[in-house]
């Protein structure tokens, strides 16, 4: 039995829906449909919801999954009807054979992209010792994972070494991978900016030191904080009333989002991010 990676952004073109699905209240209602969608395949077996963290666990074809509907989840709440929502149910099933494929296929280096998240964020995964991560700071890791258009997948050890990858090189490869990301700063008021990207990857931008020197150098040294995966908020006023409010910032959001990261202030050294110390 094949042990697979996290599913986090499964959205592929779905074929002819057979029902349609109301829009979920809640994500506890969601994983019910999911859990029931899931067994109705006849593809899955050992399916086992964890309400608490919303995610079901699952052996689908032989390779054990996770599923996460968290964006699934947000996706249908815009969705106008129904039948988009049954469109968006049936394209997530089908993106777990993409997940197969991926921890079966010889892993593409050009896909490689780095996520962080807290050092303990893959505790609670099947096999997450397995997991390929590399410690960065303020008790934050670097998780590597291979992104396609269907699916995004964890990588683990085995597939880098099956790649020719060691840790270093595919956060190398990850890292470059990154920087073509096109990246936007809107403005949020005097000297304050937040960090837009595509909703997965914003995080991530920490660690893309090249970019953080340029914006130094055109508004100031930042102070910056990274609540969740999706968002980034930077400052440039050099007060202590800004490093105060964006703690409170972080600290409320952290607590209303499912990819939390970090509640700390961090502040730019010219180099590289650390954690600003209390004044």
């Amino acid at each position: 039995m094949r042990r697979g990676g996290l599913a986090l952004a499964l959205m592929l073109a779905a074929g002819p829906a057979a029902a349609d699905i109301a829009r979920p209240q809640s994500l506890d209602a969601l994983l019910v449909v999911l859990q029931n969608a899931v067994a109705a395949t006849g593809d899955a077996t050992e399916i086992r919801p964890d309400p608490s963290a919303h995610r079901l666990f699952l052996t689908w074809k032989g390779t054990q999954l996770v599923a996460d509907p968290h964006n699934l989840f947000m996706a249908m709440q815009g969705a106008m009807t129904d039948a988009e929502r049954q469109e968006m149910l049936d394209a997530y099933l089908a993106a777990f054979d993409d997940l197969v494929a991926l921890e079966g296929g010889v892993l593409d280096p050009a896909r490689l992209l780095p996520i962080l998240r807290p050092s303990t964020f893959a505790e609670h995964l099947p096999e997450a010792r397995k997991i390929a991560a590399v410690p960065w700071a303020a008790g934050l890791s670097i998780y590597l994972v291979e992104d396609r258009a269907s699916s995004t997948a964890y990588v683990t050890p085995e597939r880098l070494k099956g790649a020719g990858l060691d840790g270093a090189s595919a956060t190398k490869a990850a890292l470059a991978n990154l920087a073509t990301h096109k990246t936007r700063f809107e403005p949020l008021g005097t000297q304050r900016w937040a960090l837009v990207l595509d909703g997965t990857y914003e995080s991530s931008l920490l660690l893309d030191n090249e970019l953080w020197r340029r914006f130094a150098e055109d508004q100031g040294p930042p102070i910056m904080v990274v609540p969740n995966r999706d968002t980034v908020v930077v400052d440039t006023s050099g007060t202590p009333e800004a490093a105060a409010d964006l703690a409170a910032f972080a600290r409320a959001m952290q607590q209303a989002n499912p990819y939390p990261v970090s509640d700390q202030v961090f502040r730019w050294t010219g180099q590289a991010w650390a954690v600003l110390s209390p004044p």
